[in-house]
């Protein structure tokens, strides 16, 4: 990035042109009942004719958001508004050196007394002026606790950023959210819990993940990019999974309270973006125009790639086991090869081509085929030719790493090729190669013969299964497992809509999607095909017992196991595929 060096040449022209200061200061209060942001921006004016432009996306986002749409109450005091020449730039006339003052209102996410906000649809930006340092000051009616990876100059009162990229790519959550911290680095990690579920997550076993992903990633690094973090959790009554988006010193994440594992690997995919995306990034990924979707061929490595990062580090750390990584293998292939239109889009024109999906809206998917999960297979094909083609000497990791050389210390992005020459300083014209047909190309990936290269193999076999012959799902209004059977399902003693209260004995019972569905797993978990389930349910006013067998449910799933003969070459490529330091 060249934030410091390009703040520091805007303050060098303002001692020599006059200008009284090269700050801009945003201040943001809750307004009514907290539903809307009053913001008001405060600058001394550069010229006589200027403009401000609400951004049209947010980074990470790679779609159109139309936040202009959500601005109310315009105010300006010190100059007059033009005629807007789109909807998104509001053009003033007034006189250099004059100091102005603009106000609007915008609309807030906040309940129970707790508000969050994201930079980009909440702050405007001057046009040409987005390189120049800015103030964050909130001017809330009583005291109100804050968190924001931003430097503070007064903590919960106000804050700096070194520009307007800075500024957007710190969402703020504020008001009576449940906090957490912990210390890495000798530096501050917050945890800043809203939404329902907050009161139910485990709120021990949230840092030990947090911990765990900031140790691995910060030792795979060599240390972290930031003075303070966020997390900021918008937490929901689910048992597993989670969504995130990546900023520059945090993290907005919905969490499932559950917290399961898929849970763990966003958060461990949104941390890792600290260094690739925000960092290790094309050089059209920051400074921003905020007015039209970038256009990179890289989204692939900076979404896909940090997604193998993400779970490949969670397995050679510690965290989970090696069957983990390799199921985490098999569901990356299944999803691409689900995809027909992998033998037409290649990795590379995915990424590129993102803006030209959802009918020239965007997504944050890709063009034609996800770049997630494409990228994913990707990286671990590259990662092992490098293994095979260096004798275990390389691997991603150098070319990684290398990349972060090349970026760090806001250094600018790195050109479209330079992932290529990476791969090949370091793996040489074969690895080269093979990148100009599985990330230029599109076409089948050669998932099967770089396993085999670790002396792997994915095989389709039949596994047997306990089924009930039914559903059991989470019922919050009566806080029990409600049965739900398919229309297929003939002669079953147990009807649609009975509520179970015990299986063997063992009760079932919880307030809340989690607590439920965790306690009807630990009734069930032990029951195989030929056992006799034996239900106590509630039909109505009547209670009754009522016993069904367990049969088997084939199905065919693929596992990746050994190849016969694994050659000690295989295991030695495999040993440092999967170890901690290559």
């Amino acid at each position: 990035m060249r934030r410091q060096l390009t703040f520091t040449a805007c303050c060098i022209a303002s001692v020599l042109f006059g200008l009284a200061q090269a700050e801009i200061t945003y201040t943001v209060k809750s307004i009514g009942d907290g539903s809307k942001l009053s913001v008001a921006i405060e600058f001394e004016a550069d010229k006589d004719e200027l403009a401000l432009q609400m951004p049209n996306w947010a980074p990470g986002s790679y779609s159109y958001a139309d936040n202009w749409r959500r601005v109310e109450n315009f105010v300006l005091q010190g100059g007059k508004l033009g005629e807007k020449p789109n909807n998104y730039t509001w053009p003033i006339s007034t006189r250099k050196g004059t100091n102005l003052k603009i106000s609007y209102e915008v609309p807030a996410q906040f309940a129970d007394n707790i508000g969050h906000f994201s930079g980009p649809s909440t702050y405007m930006y001057l046009v040409g002026r987005k390189n120049e340092a800015c103030k964050l000051v909130f001017a809330f009616e009583k005291k109100t606790p804050i968190a924001v990876g931003l430097d503070p100059i007064e903590e919960h009162k106000s804050y700096k950023a070194d520009d307007y990229d800075v500024l957007a790519d710190n969402p703020v959550t504020y008001g009576d959210f449940l906090l957490d911290t912990y210390k890495f680095g000798g530096k501050t990690h917050y945890i800043a819990y809203r939404g329902p579920a907050r009161k139910d997550v485990d709120l021990g076993y949230v840092r030990k993940a947090c911990s765990f992903v900031t140790a691995s990633q910060s030792d795979f690094f060599g240390g972290v990019p930031y003075n303070r973090y966020v997390w900021h959790f918008q937490t929901n009554d689910r048992v597993d999974g989670a969504g995130g988006l990546e900023h520059l010193s945090s993290t907005q994440i919905s969490l499932s309270s559950g917290v399961g594992p898929r849970a763990v690997s966003v958060l461990s995919h949104e941390f890792f973006h600290l260094w690739n995306v925000k960092r290790i990034r094309s050089a059209v990924l920051g400074p921003f125009d905020y007015t039209t979707l970038p256009k990179t061929g890289a989204l692939w490595w900076l979404e896909g790639v940090t997604d193998y990062y993400a779970n490949t580090l969670l397995s050679r750390y510690g965290w989970w086991k090696t069957e983990d990584l390799y199921q985490d293998v098999l569901r990356n292939v299944n999803s691409v090869r689900r995809r027909p239109e992998r033998f037409e889009v290649s990795p590379y024109e995915s990424s590129y081509r993102v803006a030209d999906a959802n009918n020239g809206r965007g997504n944050s998917q890709g063009f034609g085929v996800s770049y997630y999960n494409t990228g994913w297979v990707v990286g671990m094909i590259l990662d092992i030719a490098l293994l095979d083609a260096t004798n275990g000497k390389h691997s991603l990791d150098d070319v990684e790493k290398s990349l972060w050389k090349l970026c760090e210390n806001n250094k600018p992005g790195f050109d479209e090729g330079e992932i290529r020459n990476q791969c090949s300083k370091f793996g040489g014209l074969e690895v080269a190669y093979l990148y100009d047909k599985i990330v230029m190309k599109p076409g089948e990936l050669p998932v099967e013969e770089h396993l085999a290269k670790l002396g792997l193999q994915m095989v389709d076999v039949k596994e047997s299964r306990p089924d009930f012959g039914f559903r059991a799902l989470p019922d919050l209004t009566a806080k029990q497992m409600r049965i739900s059977i398919a229309a297929e399902v003939k002669d079953s003693p147990l009807k649609s809509g009975d509520f179970v209260v015990s299986v063997g004995g063992k009760k079932v019972e919880g307030t809340t999607n989690v607590t439920l569905s965790r306690s009807w797993e630990a009734a069930t978990k032990d029951l195989k095909v030929g056992d006799r389930m034996t239900l106590k349910i509630k039909r109505g006013s009547e209670d009754l017992e009522i016993t069904v067998p367990v049969s088997a449910q084939i199905i065919d799933v693929k596992k990746i196991v050994d190849l016969p003969n694994v050659t000690a070459r295989a295991k030695f490529l495999r040993s440092k595929f999967e170890a901690r330091k290559r």
